[in-house]
């Protein structure tokens, strides 16, 4: 006898969004796996980045269910939802001007902790080890990501783009999350940028984390998604393979503008 799947770390279960009398998202059912690079695609205005919103807390569901690792989480807030193990980039880079690289990573490691948690852990005697051991994992990802000790007193907004955007997927990881949600991460890039980010995704993964991509180019997709959802409308218009879901006609008509 087959033993029986895992459950998926995430699901969303006829998700939906309305601002006013606009639907941005429409009953939306998708399942994340928990070894998962899964792909979420779709024309500009589909609803991706509003799926990506609500999933991280930004934004709440008009209705549907939302369970994460076996809790539902609709209607949690960021911060709590970054305890629970989802962290994310964004389309546009969100970087605080004055801060150095390796303060910019560390911004994300306080989502993990409450205010009263945060305020306990550094007015404790352990302060300083925790601080330290904060700032050593602040340095193992800036080699992760492939940037190094040698930048981290520099002021993150003076690295070239794509260095940015490694300092933003440090600054997610930091938190130890179960899911990285990253939207458009490849976006501005040339081929050998992309190729290296993408090698980066998989890193994450293979480091057990599972990746909620947002992405256009088709190539990557193609290449480094095991499962994709299609959106179109804010309505869910395919899901499974990439091989499968791209061959679809109505994908390609929708998506990529042209039937094959």
């Amino acid at each position: 006898m087959r033993a029986p799947s895992p459950a998926p770390l995430l699901e969303a279960r006829t998700l939906t969004v309305r601002f006013g009398g606009l639907e941005a998202v429409g009953g939306l059912d998708m399942a994340i796996a928990r070894d998962a690079i899964h792909g979420l695609i779709g024309p500009n205005g589909a609803g991706k980045t509003t799926v990506l919103n609500v999933l991280t807390g930004f934004i709440r569901p008009t209705q549907g269910q939302l369970v994460f690792d076996g809790e539902e989480i609709g209607g949690l807030g960021v911060n709590r939802l970054a305890r629970r193990g989802l962290a994310r980039t964004f389309q546009n880079i969100r970087l605080f001007g004055a801060m150095t690289v390796l303060e910019s990573v560390l911004v994300g490691a306080h989502q993990r902790f409450s205010a009263n948690a945060l305020s306990l852990v550094f007015s404790s005697r352990s302060a300083r080890e925790a601080e330290r051991a904060m700032i050593a994992r602040a340095y193992e990802l800036l080699d992760f990501v492939g940037l190094g000790a040698e930048v981290a007193d520099r002021i993150a907004t003076t690295l070239s783009y794509g260095h940015q955007r490694r300092v933003e997927i440090a600054r997610a990881l930091i938190a130890s999350p179960k899911l990285l949600l990253l939207d458009e991460p490849l976006a501005g890039m040339n081929a050998v940028e992309k190729a290296e980010i993408a090698d980066l995704v998989r890193h994450v993964r293979a480091q057990g984390i599972a990746v909620l991509l947002i992405e256009h180019d088709m190539q990557v997709v193609r290449s480094l998604c095991d499962h994709l959802t299609v959106l179109e409308y804010g309505r869910k218009l395919a899901d499974g393979p990439p091989e499968e879901v791209l061959a679809d006609p109505a994908v390609q008509a929708a998506y990529l503008g042209r039937a094959r």
